[in-house]
């Protein structure tokens, strides 16, 4: 027992004088190396990353138990404590509990190692991986305004709406029930598109060019490229080469390059509007004027063709009822052919064609005047005894010279 004792003495006194120095000069490495916040002790992470704890069942894991983090909303939650320091900046071993929504890119020695998300199994991150980044899987809506030029050099200022998300939105998983679709391949490919972003003033550092931003990029690539190959006329007018730029067979079109441009990189656009188009003013008026003088020379053009087509109509009335006019008459002489007035009739019906054809003032009157004058030469037809009482009638009426 005294040997027991006296061993326990001097591993106590050996760990005081070697373990203890070394832990402080470690310990004042990672705060100079990492600069913690100063609410976070690298003493007692270092003790956990050197003797851990065993992830032991019930009850015993009162006494051990693994520390966990919590990732939901997009981002690690308490973040300023130290096992979600530990786990972004020196890594495991640490439990990740991962809600819907959420997924873990991991990398290990600044490689990548492999990506984690919601699901029934808890993940454990490892002692030589850390937390690179946190993804959110929820859509991302983003509203920005930028300048496009027509065909014929006018510049449109135009406010547009897009809403994305990483992976595709078609994709269910009843196994896991998850409102929001996990895709790793499509969480890898989208923070890999990750980069670096030059800013504009010197004095600003760089900043991250995200997936969202990525897909913003393509808007403002295909956008204008769309509105490029077209005049203002043909964005803005109907029936102008079906290239109005808030027609619903525009608005597919885009939306469907503005996919195949994202999935590369797994991003999916889910919504696609333009918000709102600014037209320079001067350039509003010329417009309104031009449209309105069109819309008049339509206007006016669909007005004298109904006119036309209405003389048109009223002439083929005039002309059919000509026609079944001289055939009435013709048939009649036919069947009065030994009548004493056939004879004279056909002469006068003759001579009345002839002499009414011989001038453009005959032949316009004619046609003024031709129904009367064939109606009257049926009635006489059908009754011959009318043409002898008006022919009495004009010699008693002729005055005797």
């Amino acid at each position: 027992m005294t040997e027991v004792v006296v061993f326990l003495l001097c591993f106590h006194i050996f760990r005081t004088l070697l373990i203890a120095p070394a832990l402080r000069v470690t310990s004042n490495f990672v705060r100079e190396f990492y600069r913690p916040p100063e609410n976070i002790n690298p003493d007692k992470i270092i003790k956990r990353r050197l003797h851990g704890k065993s992830n032991l069942p019930p009850p015993l894991n009162l006494f051990a138990q693994l520390e966990y983090i919590i990732v939901k909303d997009g981002e690690l939650d308490k973040k300023d404590e130290w096992p979600a320091w530990s786990a972004c900046n020196l890594g495991g071993p640490i439990l990740l509990v991962v809600f819907d929504g959420c997924a873990l890119y991991l990398d290990r020695g600044n490689c990548f190692s492999r990506v984690v998300g919601p699901g029934k199994i808890v993940p454990y991150l490892e002692w030589y991986e850390t937390i690179k980044y946190v993804v959110d899987l929820r859509p991302k809506v983003k509203t920005d305004k930028f300048d496009v030029w027509t065909k014929d050099g006018i510049k449109i200022v135009l406010t547009v709406q897009i809403e994305c998300r990483i992976g595709d939105p078609s994709m269910n998983d009843p196994a896991n029930g998850l409102v929001y679709p996990y895709d790793p391949d499509a969480v890898k490919r989208a923070v890999e598109r990750l980069s670096l972003r030059w800013p504009k003033r010197e004095e600003e550092g760089p900043s991250e060019f995200t997936w969202v931003d990525a897909a913003w990029g393509q808007v403002t690539g295909i956008v204008p490229g769309y509105i490029g190959g077209r005049t203002l006329d043909d964005l803005f007018m109907a029936d102008r080469n079906s290239g109005q730029i808030l027609s619903p067979n525009a608005m597919m079109e885009i939306f469907e390059k503005l996919n195949k441009a994202t999935n590369v990189f797994g991003v999916f656009v889910t919504d696609f509007q333009i918000l709102k188009e600014e037209i320079p003013d001067e350039v509003l008026e010329h417009q309104k004027e031009y449209w309105k003088a069109a819309k008049q020379g339509i206007t006016t053009r669909k007005a004298g063709e109904a006119k036309a087509f209405d003389i048109r109509a009223h002439e083929k009335i005039r002309a059919d009822a000509q026609g079944e006019l001289i055939m009435a008459i013709a048939d009649g002489l036919e069947k009065n052919k030994d009548s004493q007035f056939a004879e004279s009739l056909l002469l006068l019906f003759s001579s009345v064609l002839d002499e009414s054809t011989t001038t453009d003032v005959d032949r316009a009157y004619f046609v003024r005047e031709a129904l009367e004058a064939l109606e009257q030469l049926q009635r006489l037809l059908e009754h011959p005894s009318n043409l002898a009482e008006e022919n009495n009638d004009d010699r008693r009426h002729k005055p005797t010279s």
